[in-house]
């Protein structure tokens, strides 16, 4: 269900909110859900709670970032290299980026922009639109900020949200034809502001989409939080409310936990449940089958961080031995901590981080020893990874 194969306009547009809502997923036989919802439900609990007070919980989410956009690259058929990923966000690219690197680049920058986000606004019609890149306008007396305030009842709360969201396209509108203007005026051509044909349905209304999509999930938190996230990716992912953006779903899924205090202390990976699942695509043709699918990718996400987690937690109880008896000058415990918040480390980033030269980075690896695992096989270019 969350891999990210495009789909048609003629699909999505055939795709109404009824066929998401709760009724869907009524219809979809809950009781047949109660062990799979049961079981997503109790891997991911014991995952939050694990990284809740982890010490290397800022080091897991680092690592998580980076695998699992390699891994949302993967779903679509692109492959990219973890190290080469962590050399470009350190802007240390060992070779041109592709555009697949470019893009599992942009992905990982939206995972850290997402977590910094407000959990109670953050699924938010202006929230929306900046995560797919649009620049929605500024607070005013005519768009109010969004408010969460408890005095405020749920129907309040989703009036405001409606006028919130019709006032931000508005103000995207009107902004997009004034800069339009002024270009043409000054007698230059609006190239950046006008969208490719080829690439771009003219005819896509996303203010309309958006509703639809809003008016289907409205009730989505009478649901669970498991089947009300697996609701909400799919109906984003049928709809595509904003065009070229339907790859959203299963961040949206993710914050939608987070919001509902599923995962207060992370983002869950779906793609990286998705990638240890590898299921047929098209494989679930009917919502209950989709719900169960989704379950499953849940659980072997949930499952995969806490393997990750243990494995991390081993490897920093061993590069704290090699840091004991070290006078307070040493560079090997900060070595260790660049060690246990990036899944690859090369020598010139090490150099880089740590402010030293390339061959005292060599010897800090060669004291480490066993607890490096060298991952490339190569005698040159080489990177080393820990857990």
């Amino acid at each position: 269900m969350f891999y990210a194969f495009p789909q048609s306009p003629a699909k999505s547009a055939q795709a109404g909110p009824g066929r998401t809502s709760r009724a869907a997923v009524a219809a979809a036989d809950l009781a047949s859900l109660l062990v799979p919802l049961s079981a997503a439900d109790d891997a991911l609990a014991r995952l939050d709670e694990r990284l809740r007070a982890s010490p290397v919980r800022d080091g897991w989410i680092a690592r998580a970032d980076f695998t699992e956009s390699c891994a949302a690259l993967w779903a679509e058929g692109e492959l990219v290299h973890l190290e080469d990923l962590v050399l470009n966000d350190a802007g240390m690219d060992a070779r041109s980026p592709s555009h697949a690197l470019t893009r599992a680049c942009a992905y990982l920058n939206l995972r850290r922009k997402a977590f910094a986000l407000d959990p109670r606004t953050q699924l938010s019609p202006t929230t929306l639109l900046r995560l797919a890149g649009r620049a929605a306008p500024a607070p005013s007396a005519e768009m109010p900020e969004d408010d969460e305030s408890d005095t405020v009842t749920a129907d309040d709360r989703d009036d405001r949200q409606d006028a919130d969201l019709a006032a931000a396209l508005a103000g995207l509108t009107a902004a997009t034809k004034a800069a339009a203007g002024a270009l043409e005026r000054a007698g230059a051509t609006p190239l950046a502001l006008s969208k490719d044909a080829f690439v771009y349905d003219e005819q896509w209304d996303e203010a309309g989409r958006l509703a639809a999509w809003r008016h289907g999930v409205a009730d989505i938190d009478d649901l669970p939080p498991l089947l009300g996230a697996l609701t909400l990716a799919h109906s984003w992912r049928e709809l595509e409310p904003i065009q070229r953006q339907g790859w959203l779903a299963p961040l949206l899924a993710a914050l939608h936990l987070r919001r509902r205090g599923r995962a207060k202390a992370h983002l869950l990976c779906l793609h990286l449940g998705l990638r240890a699942l590898r299921p047929k695509p098209g494989s679930a043709k009917t919502m209950r089958a989709r719900l169960h699918q989704g379950l499953a990718i849940v659980e072997a996400a949930a499952r995969e961080g806490l393997a990750q987690h243990d494995r991390l937690m081993l490897a920093r109880q061993l590069l704290e031995r090699k840091c004991k008896g070290r006078r307070a000058s040493s560079n090997m415990p900060r070595l260790a901590e660049l060690l246990i918040s990036r899944p690859v480390a090369t020598v010139p980033l090490i150099a880089r981080e740590l402010g030293v030269s390339q061959q005292a980075a060599q010897g800090l690896v060669a004291e480490i020893g066993p607890g490096l695992r060298e991952i490339t096989g190569r005698k040159r270019y080489r990177a080393w990874a820990v857990g």
